[in-house]
């Protein structure tokens, strides 16, 4: 028969994360509540029989009772034989359900249940939607993957949320890569989509020249966006965008550097885009004049004429630029 109980908090193992699927959880506003009122949810025990207790429900209590040097706790306390691994399992997936879980807890819980005897096949269909997954077994093989990355990279992965589809990009660097671009993308705080640019250009780079994804985040030019404190994030990222596309298109990033510099020289106005090919494939390039009235207009025809006029009737500067020259 289940009791609610008064037990002392040093009986309580921590230690024991058989039933654990809360990954680095904020204990602050917990804190504040207990302070505040007390305990206003028992912990869910098992007895075991050297005297002390296994956590089922409860983990985060427990820590912050210990915190805050609360010598007692309300449990429910389940007795030897009562409540066996997989209820208890079901029991703290099912109070975990009112929250949302990042993935490394979804991952979590679907592998303790793989390692309590659930078949693949019942995993798959009942339980990867309560998660909010789709039911295929390659959903399960990459969630379940998430857990063979680096701890460090697990935490990053779950502050901020992403998605299955960015995480699974980690998945694809070795242990010395992972270790390589977490400072980067702690430092720098890039979205979802520029991750999954950065690491799939950096892995074909990698495959490519045959290096190390950690070699290549070791240039120079990489560490000094590293080490930029002053110059904000999106700025440092763009650098950081930029080094890696010369790296990935080192011809293109040539062309567009050449390109750059050249409307450089030529001073257009403000009012007059130049744009050239898309990729340099191809061999038109495209101006587009904004102006309000038709002598504004001739103002910049007469600016275009003068600048053509500079030019070397002998040769054109764009040819070399078009795709092909």
């Amino acid at each position: 028969m289940l009791r609610l109980e008064s037990i002392p908090v040093t009986k309580l193992d921590l230690e024991d994360t058989t039933f654990l699927i809360t990954f680095i959880a904020d204990l602050e506003p917990l804190l504040a509540s207990l302070k505040l009122v007390g305990l206003l949810e028992p912990l869910i025990l098992r007895e075991r029989t050297d005297e002390t207790y296994q956590i089922v429900c409860g983990f985060k209590r427990a820590e912050a009772l210990r915190r805050l040097a609360i010598t007692e706790a309300e449990a429910i306390v389940y007795r030897q034989g009562e409540l066996d691994d997989l209820q208890a399992l079901l029991m703290t997936i099912g109070h975990n359900l009112t929250r949302r879980l990042n993935l490394v807890e979804k991952a979590l819980a679907l592998e303790k249940l793989l390692s309590f005897g659930v078949p693949e096949r019942e995993v798959i269909d009942c339980y990867l939607p309560l998660f909010g997954l789709q039911p295929h077994m390659r959903m399960l093989r990459q969630v379940t993957a998430l857990l063979g990355l680096e701890r460090k990279m697990r935490e990053y992965l779950a502050r901020e949320a992403f998605s299955l589809s960015t995480a699974i990009h980690f998945l694809h660097l070795d242990k010395d890569g992972q270790k390589a671009i977490l400072p980067l993308v702690e430092a720098l705080r890039p979205g979802e989509n520029r991750v999954r640019e950065i690491i799939s250009s950096l892995r074909e780079i990698s495959l490519r020249d045959r290096m190390p994804v950690s070699s290549l985040l070791a240039r120079g030019d990489i560490v000094e966006v590293l080490g930029d404190l002053e110059t904000p994030c999106p700025q440092r990222l763009e650098r950081l965008r930029r080094i890696v596309k010369r790296m990935r298109f080192p011809l293109l990033a040539a062309k567009e550097q050449r390109f750059a510099d050249y409307k450089q020289s030529i001073s257009l106005p403000p009012q007059i885009s130049f744009l050239p090919p898309p990729f340099f494939e191809g061999e038109v390039f495209k101006m587009e004049l904004r102006f309000k009235d038709f002598r504004a207009f001739r103002e910049l025809v007469t600016r275009l004429h003068q600048i053509a006029e500079r030019e070397n009737k002998d040769t054109d500067p764009l040819l070399d630029l078009s795709h092909g020259r």
